[in-house]
């Protein structure tokens, strides 16, 4: 028996027998970039999204869904210049090459940062992150903007962990990010309007911040995160 291949993101177990269905899988990783603001350093997060092919007695199905967070780190930092090479050459791992996608804080100055990274052939998705619990898309340039509340982002991961949709895996910051997980704190104003924040003396939650939004990308659009030419993507 074959073992299993993969291309780009497609998981496969060959097999010769035309009687076999082939059901393929897949392997992608979905990268979060959460942008400094102020004092706070650039941060991302990635998720590893995988459905792998698997054999009963006679015939081939799917596995179950696993998503895992399996790196989060912080950026120190730099101009917009430096930090769009950063993030070229992280998308140019060996590991997400042709299998990952990216989802980039494009809110108010940053809308210049992703500019850098057209330049530079890195694909991605822009996330402006609004107040509320709303998503929506708005086009300016052409271009589109996911709008996605902070509390819609937020209340997606928390629900997210506790029912193991998402897990935590095991890497050098992943006390840093359970911290910050932890620190997220829900309160209501006289209005009525919920406030979720979160943040500690390392920054204002940005590792989680950037696990949130790359969450979110898992289960949403895509146009991809690769360098070159690349197919457009579309509904998973």
């Amino acid at each position: 028996m074959q073992e299993l291949t993969q291309i780009g993101e497609r998981l496969v177990l060959p097999c010769s027998d035309p009687a076999v269905t082939v059901v393929p899988g897949y392997r992608r990783y979905l990268v979060g970039l959460d942008i400094a603001q102020s004092r706070d350093q650039n941060a991302f997060s990635i998720i590893l999204d995988e459905r792998v092919p698997q054999w009963t007695k006679y015939a081939q199905e799917l596995g179950p869904r696993r998503r895992v967070v399996v790196r989060a780190e912080r950026i120190p930092l730099m101009a917009y210049t430096e930090l769009a090479v950063v993030v070229r050459n992280l998308m140019m791992d060996k590991m997400l090459t042709d299998r990952a996608y990216l989802v980039v804080d494009a809110g108010g100055p940053d809308r210049a940062f992703c500019d850098l990274l057209n330049t530079k052939a890195v694909m991605h998705t822009r996330m402006q992150i609004v107040g509320g619990e709303n998503e929506n898309e708005t086009r300016e340039r052409d271009i589109r903007f996911n709008n996605v509340g902070k509390n819609f982002l937020i209340g997606s991961l928390n629900s997210a962990l506790h029912t193991s949709e998402l897990q935590i895996g095991n890497f050098p910051m992943r006390r840093e990010l359970q911290t910050e997980l932890e620190s997220f704190e829900m309160t209501v104003g006289t209005s009525g309007r919920v406030r979720i924040e979160g943040g500690t003396d390392a920054g204002h939650a940005d590792i989680a911040m950037a696990t949130a939004m790359a969450y979110w990308l898992s289960d949403h659009r895509s146009v991809g995160a690769h360098i070159g030419e690349t197919p457009l993507r579309g509904y998973w």
